[in-house]
């Protein structure tokens, strides 16, 4: 299950390096569709994987930030795969 941790980022904008203020996230675990031998029995099963996404804010300038984070069951906090996706900077 994916548990919220706080990253050190850096702000692409100001270059402000910590951690960021939190605005919300979505998680959503992956999902694998079984089907019988004859294909009509369709069940999910949850995958011990999934991603999460987050919106979060820089302290120092208030740039707005989106990261998506990979995560797995088996893994630590510290050992998600952290990916920023939108660094709002408006100066750049």
């Amino acid at each position: 299950m994916y548990t919220r941790h706080s990253p050190v980022l850096t702000c692409s904008c100001c270059g402000y390096r910590g951690a960021m203020k939190f605005l919300v996230n979505y998680c959503e675990r992956d999902l694998e569709t079984v089907k019988s031998p004859c294909g009509y029995l369709v069940h999910d099963i949850l995958q011990p994987w999934g991603v999460a996404y987050e919106l979060l804010q820089c302290p120092s300038c208030g740039t707005v930030l989106l990261i998506k984070i990979e995560w797995h069951d088996a893994w630590e906090p510290e050992d998600y795969i952290v990916t920023v996706l939108y660094p709002n900077c408006p100066d750049s």
